[in-house]
């Protein structure tokens, strides 16, 4: 009997340590800080790439592309990014990415432009031509990582996208090339 009255007065300190502990929380430790005002704003942010007034978050660039493509032969087309929010943004083409088996035989030229006409398909950029990225596909990103180009809310500007071959890329293939951007608050 004594051996069950010590199992009874366990079980019912237990239940009294896991009740009272249910039933209340605490920090140990507090903090107030008073500062001197300022302001909070709040907005939108949202990058667009596409032709004028046919933005998209998601754009099929149809003009970069080819058939028939030798060896260090390339594709090239304009792409506008558009800053569509209400705040400004900075912004950078994050990586690209190919399907096989033309990934590792693909390198990129990304620039800024003045113009959509100064991209042409057949021919070097024109006009005023900032490199952002040259090199593998693979490592694609411009400006490089920590720099990012900086749009006002309503501002658009022009990339040009150069996708070139190799000198040895395999034969009768095909790929789908991907360019992810970045955008956040500027």
């Amino acid at each position: 009997m004594k051996h069950i009255r010590y199992v009874v007065a366990a079980a019912a300190s237990v239940a009294v340590v896991v009740l009272g502990s249910t039933q209340t929380t605490g920090a140990l430790w507090r903090n107030d800080a008073v500062t001197n005002g300022g302001t909070i704003r709040a907005g939108t942010l949202d990058i667009k790439v596409g032709a004028s007034g046919a933005e998209v978050d998601a754009y099929e660039l149809a003009a970069l592309g080819g058939t028939n493509l030798g060896p260090d032969a390339f594709s090239q087309a304009p792409l506008t990014v558009r800053n569509a929010g209400n705040i400004a943004m900075r912004y950078r083409l994050q990586s690209a990415a190919a399907t096989a088996p033309l990934a590792s035989s693909m390198t990129v030229v990304a620039s800024k432009v003045a113009s959509v006409a100064s991209c042409p398909a057949a021919a070097a950029p024109s006009g005023t031509v900032e490199t952002l990225y040259t090199g593998p596909l693979s490592t694609a990103q411009g400006p490089a990582s920590p720099a990012f180009r900086t749009l006002a809310a309503g501002a658009s500007e022009v990339l040009c996208l150069r996708v070139a071959l190799t000198a040895t890329p395999p034969s009768r293939a095909s790929s789908k090339v991907t360019f992810t951007f970045l955008a956040e608050q500027g």
